[in-house]
């Protein structure tokens, strides 16, 4: 990564290759461009992909920033855009364990996390909610969820945060399971599960992301905010990682369970 910022024209011909790939369904062997330096100039580029998508966002997906880079980007997070088509609600039956299918790009990067999915009861203007006064009275419901993170670049992740936020935050997909019932005490004694192929890869406490859920949703308001964002009533947060970022491929099975509440299980499938 240099440390020279990027022109105005190489924002605009990374935002096109970018979006352009998603939009064609077209696999990158690399990243295709120059990495941005900040996270400031990710969400530059980021916002060129959102104007170059024909879909309404209908939330975030709050990602982690490794800790060795997080005094050197200045944040814990990073945020990008859940459009409208890549929004899945469940049906009870598929939220209590009969199967279906989550469409990916064959041959480019792919992962699967469970995540809770938090929705926001109103509209959020920009600079209209001091979060560090707490964001729970703004949640009107909490769900057993999941996120696909899946790119036309192979190995995006493996470029760092700055390049996953030019992707849209490497999106392509919220799943929303079972609405938790009494989720401010159920999530503190409930655990979350991935199994892969019939592999149980990980177990992990469901309130167990850095700081809790409700961390994730007041960063994606403040994010939002600095960047002249309204959350309108309704908005999703999809809040972070569970059990971990599980890379894997078209055609694995997996199940993801949170506690007694939601069992999910799902095929990936090409996207084509």
């Amino acid at each position: 990564m240099s440390t020279t910022p990027l022109t105005s024209d190489q924002i605009n011909e990374l935002a096109h290759a970018l979006s352009s790939a998603r939009k064609d369904v077209r696999i990158l062997d690399g990243f295709p461009g120059p990495i941005p330096n900040t996270l400031e100039e990710a969400y530059v580029v980021q916002d060129r992909c959102i104007e170059a998508s024909d879909q309404p966002i209908v939330g975030w997906k709050v990602g982690m920033v490794p800790p060795e880079l997080r005094e050197k980007l200045g944040n814990e997070r990073i945020l990008g855009p859940v459009f409208k088509d890549v929004r899945i609600d469940l049906t009870e039956a598929q939220s209590t364990g009969e199967a279906f299918e989550l469409p990916v790009f064959a041959g480019g990067f792919i992962a699967i996390e469970p995540e809770l999915v938090i929705e926001t009861n109103q509209d959020i203007a920009p600079g209209s909610i001091n979060t560090a006064e707490g964001v729970e009275h703004l949640v009107k419901a909490v769900y057993a969820g999941i996120e696909i993170a899946s790119s036309p670049v192979i190995d995006l992740n493996g470029y760092g945060p700055t390049a996953i936020a030019s992707d849209i935050g490497n999106q392509y997909g919220v799943i929303l399971g079972t609405a938790i019932p009494d989720w401010k005490t159920a999530i503190t004694s409930m655990e979350t599960s991935t199994t892969i192929n019939d592999e149980l890869i990980n177990t992990a406490a469901t309130d167990g992301i850095l700081n809790g859920p409700m961390s994730a949703f007041a960063f994606m308001i403040e994010c939002c905010a600095e960047r002249g964002i309204t959350l309108p009533a309704g908005s999703l947060c999809s809040s972070g990682a569970i059990t971990g970022v599980h890379e894997t491929l078209v055609g694995s099975t997996s199940t993801v369970k949170f506690g007694d509440v939601s069992t999910m299980n799902f095929t990936l499938v090409d996207n084509k």
